[in-house]
């Protein structure tokens, strides 16, 4: 049996790059022998090949090098980024946070104050859990036509099941838990909405507490409001109530053993879009 000794190819690779390209995707005037001199700092080796062309030699532990864009990142390093002066570009207008965005992040910052800690969750979920567990009739959702798990085949259309999950998967950690997310949810036809749910877990949480919650939270984001009598599956009958803008509740106690918690859970959901719509 011949044994065959062989070796990595450890010669240099080439790649052509133009005096022009860099300096236009640097906004700087950089001359040929700058750059070759930025190149070899960076321990390039660079031949001369013509007027504002040259091929950089290439060493073989350099596997990150794929696109002269590569080579120009490693001139702007080795020439010092805190060279370069900023400058507002040509453009008709100046980018601005937009506004709805601007909401979404005084609600968290709302949230956050009332004593709650943010979540985020997959906005793709189950039958079981959107609706069974949730004590609720299956309805029409948004379905993934070829799913790569059936845990994850449907759309979300409201967060208090994703927010009752994790309060079921943390059910012997310490009480008081209050959670909070504000996240799209996906309607039967296909249209998009940003909603707020926040659910609260100790053994004295009640519907006054929620209840205060809602009230508080709407005050604050500035906008009119009636508390009506609200019915709806999820919830114990008589301890639940919405606004024009959502509902909030004492949960039931058959969504209570279907997630396996043992200590009353209180729960708010709102639309968003519907608030700052009417705030604005």
């Amino acid at each position: 049996m011949r044994t065959v000794d062989r070796k990595p190819d450890l010669k240099p690779r080439l790649m052509e790059l133009e005096t022009g390209y860099v300096n236009r995707l640097l906004g700087l005037e950089l001359e040929q022998g700058e750059i070759k001199e930025l190149l070899e700092r960076m321990r390039f080796g660079v031949i001369g090949i013509g007027e504002g062309k040259f091929k950089v030699e290439i060493p073989a532990y350099r596997a990150d090098i794929l696109h002269p864009m590569d080579l120009v990142e490693d001139v702007a390093i080795a020439y010092n980024y805190s060279r370069f002066n900023p400058e507002i570009p040509e453009i008709s207008t100046i980018g601005v946070e937009d506004e709805e965005e601007v909401f979404y992040s005084e609600v968290r910052e709302l949230m956050i104050g009332f004593g709650f800690q943010e979540v985020m969750t997959l906005i793709m979920t189950n039958v079981n859990d959107l609706f069974k567990k949730m004590n609720l009739p299956m309805e029409s959702v948004v379905e993934t036509r070829n799913p790569v798990s059936m845990n994850h085949a449907i759309a979300r259309s409201w967060l208090l099941p994703s927010l009752t999950s994790i309060l079921e998967r943390n059910k012997n950690r310490e009480y008081p838990q209050r959670i909070f997310e504000t996240g799209l949810c996906i309607g039967s036809s296909g249209e998009d909405c940003m909603k707020l749910g926040c659910v609260v877990a100790h053994s004295k949480t009640n519907y006054s507490e929620i209840k205060s919650l809602a009230a508080g939270f709407l005050d604050n984001v500035g906008v009119d409001y009636e508390i009506e009598d609200f019915e709806h599956g999820s919830f114990i009958g008589g301890r639940v109530a919405s606004t024009d803008y959502g509902f909030f509740g004492e949960l039931h106690p058959v969504v209570l053993e279907n997630h396996g918690l043992e200590v009353p859970v209180t729960a708010l959901e709102f639309n968003l879009g519907a608030l700052f719509s009417m705030k604005n």
